[in-house]
């Protein structure tokens, strides 16, 4: 067993050792406490893009749904003619457009 003046010294050693972890959570509940505000200034900014971008969505998406409600489907072929003989096409002659460079 050591003597008191060993046992003093040990005694201020470890005071000393709660104070800095004192001081060290006093900083990181601190440091908390600003993430914590940030969080809840960028939630609040979220929160105000959200009900602008809802609404907006939603009046796109309503178009869109209304505009392929109303679009009417339009089938095209494109193809030669299957009723002609190309034979009886050759004495027809297409007419020629110059063209400038």
């Amino acid at each position: 067993m050591g003597t008191l003046r060993d046992l003093q010294y040990a005694l201020q050693e470890k005071i000393e050792e709660l104070r800095q972890r004192d001081a060290l959570i006093d900083e990181l509940e601190l440091e908390l406490d600003q993430k914590d505000e940030l969080i809840q200034k960028l939630q609040n900014e979220l929160d105000k893009y959200r009900s602008v971008i809802r609404p907006a969505t939603q009046q796109v998406h309503k178009q869109s749904v209304l505009q392929e409600q109303q679009r009417t489907k339009r089938q095209a072929i494109s193809a030669e003619p299957t009723a002609f003989d190309i034979q009886d096409l050759n004495h027809v002659t297409l007419p020629f457009y110059p063209k400038s460079p």
